[in-house]
């Protein structure tokens, strides 16, 4: 019997838009299973809410291998399916972030090369939990519970690239973001051991610890004189701080002997067995120092070699103490030489540096000199005018020291301070040219150069004349300026240039009605009307160099009005040792540095 002609049609159309096979369901047993976990996952948050977060990871684990072992194919997953896989979503959600274990290693990897332990930017460390929870500068770093009111999410998240941390690094992964949000939305708690430890190190498998055998002196090979020296400036570069190489830090000896990833480095007695041995001296290629480093001279690596052979003895004084102090810098090696040098040895010295440095500074110039008990006069000027220089100089060393006591028995310079007198303006440029490698603004006719140890202590100028101008002044005072100058800096350390450069000409007994003097208010006024802020009047590099002794011969006087030289003494040996102008201010004044250089602005440099 035929069929109609439109049930056949009917019949095409369906058996052409659905397949004719039907995917296979789920067995009973398997969704029984299924169901089964989803209930069992429903315990997650009864052992959250008791604290007992390591069982309910424990839980959600057994319940996703479980899965995993079923290995449900695509078509066949179906409601029951469905549900468990939003079940174990919900359950992970509810555990809650470990400080320790999932923002800890983002902190670490993405902040604390800013905000470490060492100077770090905006008075914001983050190597622990406790200094997170102190802040910085710019006030708290976050508000329990409310991650959208919280600075670190402010500076994590902002579009702004020029403000937005990691400064100039790419944008923390949403995943991250997420972590660091939800754990703020959570309270921010702590799940460590110590919240003065470093962050993330509770959580971090301890290695065993460090045996350390000192040197009885029947070695061949000493460490200290032997190895640390190279190690230190040809490994430490990689092999230091929060991200060393390889997972091995070498800043102690004994993170020396500490196993690295990638397993036994050093084995005291068994160079054998020593993975740095390998590394340093036998495979083909060396492979040790990475990239385009100084080598290891074969001779080093023998001697490291030998040293591990014989037990890996340690022949210093504290195997906690950092590697560096075991190894004196280029620096240290030469101001010990010159600690050991006699006074007559460092005045011998102090000539000879005068006759090279001149010689490269201006090689065809003849040159003559003038000797001082204090200063060492050297210059193209004619006889008669070095002597008179050194006269005036030894007269304003009289006055600064007078007024500026030294301890006694103690000179302002060891070995006298070098005075350069050029004859002209070209031959001063040159100092600054050849020595200093920076151009010579106009109106600048003097400089002071003095080093820690004193291994540099000159002055150089271009003698100008006896006359002072609108533009300048006069020999004799630029001469007590620039004395004044290397007398506040004699210790050696940095001050801003506009505390030298200030006192320098509060120190040129220049006449208040002579014509340079009467322009340093001008000048001031036009350069701090450009100034961002009244804190950046004590920042260096605020001023241009033609203006930042007018601003600082004002704010000199200011601060010595304001507490006289104890009170600016006091503030130089804060910048010395932090080198932070604005704490400073806050240790030397009791105020910030805003407020006091809104006071001086107020009072018009008066």
């Amino acid at each position: 019997m035929r069929q109609p002609l439109a049930l056949l049609i009917l019949t095409c159309l369906l058996t052409s838009h659905f397949p004719t096979d039907v995917s296979a369901a789920l067995p009973p047993e398997v969704r029984k299973e299924l169901t089964e976990l989803s209930r069992e996952l429903r315990g997650v948050s009864s052992l959250v809410r008791k604290k007992e977060v390591d069982e309910a990871k424990a839980l959600i684990r057994k319940v996703e291998d479980r899965v995993t072992e079923m290995a449900i194919a695509e078509d066949e997953r179906d409601r029951s399916y469905t549900s468990l896989m939003s079940a174990l979503q919900r359950a992970k959600a509810s555990i809650p972030i470990s400080f320790e274990e999932q923002v800890a290693p983002i902190v670490r990897e993405k902040c604390l090369g800013c905000h470490g332990e060492n100077r770090p930017r905006a008075g914001l460390r983050l190597d622990t939990y406790a200094n997170m929870g102190r802040g910085g500068q710019n006030g708290p770093l976050l508000i329990p519970r409310n991650p959208r009111a919280s600075l670190i999410m402010a500076r994590l998240t902002t579009p702004n690239e020029q403000a937005r941390m990691p400064k100039n690094g790419e944008r923390l992964s949403d995943e991250e973001l997420n972590i660091i949000g939800k754990w703020i939305a959570e309270g921010a708690g702590f799940d460590g051991s110590d919240m003065t430890a470093m962050i993330g190190d509770s959580k971090v498998e301890k290695k065993p610890p460090v045996r350390v055998v000192m040197a009885d002196g029947s070695e061949t090979v000493s460490f200290k004189d032997d190895v640390a020296p190279w190690m230190v400036n040809v490994c430490m570069g990689c092999h230091s701080g929060n991200r060393a190489r390889g997972g091995y830090n070498i800043s102690t000896f004994e993170q020396l002997l500490t196993d690295g990833d990638t397993g036994s480095t050093i084995v005291p007695g068994d160079p054998d067995s020593s993975y740095i041995v390998d590394l340093v001296l036998r495979q083909e290629p060396i492979k040790m120092p990475a990239g385009n480093q100084v080598a290891i001279k074969e001779s080093q690596a023998m001697a490291l070699e030998k040293w591990i052979a014989e037990g890996a003895h340690f022949d210093g004084t504290d195997p906690k103490a950092p590697l560096r102090a075991l190894v004196p810098t280029p620096a240290e090696i030469e101001a010990a030489k010159l600690a050991a040098m006699s006074d007559a040895e460092f005045s011998e010295r102090r000539m000879k540096q005068a006759e090279d440095i001149w010689k490269r500074v201006a090689p065809r110039e003849d040159a003559a000199s003038a000797t001082s008990e204090n200063l060492y006069i050297y210059g193209n000027v004619p006889q008669s005018r070095l002597d008179q220089l050194a006269e005036w100089g030894e007269q304003k060393v009289a006055a600064l020291t007078a007024a500026y006591k030294l301890p006694d028995g103690e000179k302002p310079w060891r070995g006298r301070l070098i005075v350069f007198a050029t004859k002209t303006r070209f031959d001063y440029e040159e100092f600054n040219t050849v020595l200093l490698n920076r151009r010579t603004p106009r109106g600048v006719s003097g400089h002071a150069v003095v080093t820690a140890g004193a291994a540099d202590a000159y002055v150089a100028l271009h003698d100008i004349g006896d006359e002072a101008s609108e533009q300048s002044l006069n020999a004799r005072q630029l001469l007590n300026s620039m004395i004044a100058q290397a007398y506040l800096a004699r210790s050696g350390g940095t001050l801003p240039d506009w505390l030298q450069q200030g006192f320098a000409l509060m120190e040129s007994e220049a006449p208040g009605q002579s014509p340079y003097m009467q322009e340093l208010p001008q000048i001031a006024a036009q350069a701090v009307s450009t100034i961002n802020g009244p804190a950046t009047l004590f920042d260096d590099g605020t001023f241009a160099p033609d203006q930042v002794g007018a601003v600082g011969y004002l704010l000199t006087r200011y601060l010595i009005s304001r507490g006289g030289m104890p009170k600016l003494s006091q503030f130089a040996r804060a910048y010395q040792s932090g080198g932070n102008a604005g704490r400073a201010i806050q240790a030397a004044y009791g105020q910030s540095a805003a407020d006091l250089g809104r006071a001086f602005l107020q009072s018009g440099g008066r």
